[in-house]
């Protein structure tokens, strides 16, 4: 699977890198709800309740606003937080919203390559 590394701004202008799975299913970049402190919010809760489509069905999750940045370039994008289990490679999922247009991917399944342009 592929997984990009981007940074997130956060709102006491540090910034963290984090791996996220890139995935074109994902409607919203979403992350684990245990990383609720890198968006500088008290709980991971304490955003805008929502409910997002999941591989296990509906589930709960909170929206947010961040800054990420890729290769460069920094997009101002709603994220989720969700409880789903921690994995070793990734720390959530790389969505489109707000994010896809501002780039241009394509992946090369045979090689599991994924490219990228900034002028989309």
């Amino acid at each position: 699977m592929p997984v990009v590394t981007v940074t997130l701004v956060q709102p006491n202008g540090n910034r963290v890198s984090l791996p996220l799975m890139f995935d074109t299913g994902a409607s919203v970049t979403t992350l684990r709800a245990d990383l609720y402190p890198l968006l500088g919010v008290p709980s991971w809760d304490s955003g805008t309740p929502l409910h997002t489509t999941t591989a296990s069905g509906v589930e709960p999750c909170y929206g947010y606003r961040a800054t990420l940045e890729l290769c460069g370039k920094s997009v101002d994008c709603p994220v989720n937080l969700l409880q789903m289990p921690a994995n070793p490679l990734y720390v959530g999922l790389f969505g489109r919203a707000e994010i896809f247009e501002s780039f241009g991917f394509g992946f090369w399944e045979s090689n599991r390559e994924l490219y990228l342009t900034l002028t989309p």
